[in-house]
């Protein structure tokens, strides 16, 4: 004997009963097939990006200086806006913004001279050491990278109890 249901009552189940009817509708559909000319389309567009220079490619696929500059002048710009607007909602004038920027160009030509000197000073020390620096250097650095890597093998050991 068959159970009938007033329409009003809701069933106990309708999302599962809704997906069993689209799955079998599905399936009754025939399989598609994709044009003769699908491949090679996409063969020739996938080959022309290729062919992109860098800088119309996708910023992830950019050489990495060129991500670490953009990544450095987008944050420069954002940090400037960020002031300017900042400044501009706590009521400092407008035109004052001129005498920061003077003041700003003043101190970053500072640190170039002051870097300027120091790499020229730089310089003069690596020509009158010798060829013995950068093997030096090199050593340091390999030391540095070693001292590291057994001092983390050993904190790994000691916490996960495998001394």
């Amino acid at each position: 004997m068959k159970i009938i249901r007033h329409p009003l009552f809701m069933r106990p189940t309708p999302e599962s009963e809704l997906e069993q009817a689209i799955d079998r509708e599905l399936r009754r559909l025939p399989d598609l097939r994709a044009p003769a000319d699908l491949l090679p389309r996409v063969l020739q567009i996938a080959g022309e990006r290729m062919k992109r220079p860098w800088w119309r490619k996708p910023v992830v696929q950019w050489p990495p200086v060129a991500r670490f500059l953009f990544l450095i002048v987008t944050a420069g710009l954002a940090g400037v806006l960020f002031y300017f607007t900042w400044g501009i909602s706590v009521g400092v004038p407008v035109g004052s913004f001129g005498d920061e920027i003077a003041q700003f160009t003043g101190r970053v030509e500072l640190a170039r001279s002051t870097m300027g000197s120091l790499g020229g000073a730089a310089v003069m020390v690596a020509r009158s050491v010798g060829p013995w620096l950068p093997w030096s250097a090199a050593a340091v650095v390999v030391m540095s990278y070693l001292t590291t890597v057994g001092l983390g093998t050993c904190c790994y050991r000691l916490i996960s109890g495998r001394v």
